[in-house]
């Protein structure tokens, strides 16, 4: 089901109306740039403006974009049937040291001394691999 979160921004929808009806028109302004030479900046084939089509395409095309502004304004949202999730396991945090304290190594592993953040890792990875279903995080302090 298609629902707006904001179904009052629709009221802007005439806005663009409004302005054009109620806003004075801009008053003609001469050019920011004199250069004697500016016949040469113009397009003889275009001087003529649009024609009628042409400006019937233009107010389509904004309109258009109007509306689809608005729209996308309004936060349109689709509602689905609502979907169950498996609520299944545990969520469990790992708090992990990273001071310079876990570099003494006082840990033996395979018959080798390591230092205390690889024991760590270790020991957290068979740790998460027999947690199946079970949400763990990790907190590095």
């Amino acid at each position: 089901m298609l629902e707006f979160e904001w179904p009052w921004v629709f009221a802007a929808l005439p806005l663009p109306l409004l302005i054009r009806w109620f806003g004075k028109p801009a008053a003609a302004q001469q050019a920011a740039l004199k250069v004697p030479f500016i016949d040469d900046f113009s397009d003889p084939e275009h001087q003529q403006g649009l024609s009628h089509a042409g400006h019937m395409l233009l107010l389509f095309v904004a309109t258009l974009a109007w509306l689809a502004l608005v729209g996308a304004a309004a936060r349109p949202m689709w509602y689905g049937d609502p979907v169950e999730l498996p609520v299944k396991g545990r969520d469990i945090m790992l708090a992990v040291d990273l001071s310079g304290s876990m570099q003494q190594e006082d840990f033996v592993l395979d018959n080798q001394r390591v230092d205390r953040l690889t024991a760590t890792k270790v020991v957290a990875g068979e740790f998460i691999k027999q947690r199946a279903g079970d949400r763990v995080g990790l907190i590095l302090f």
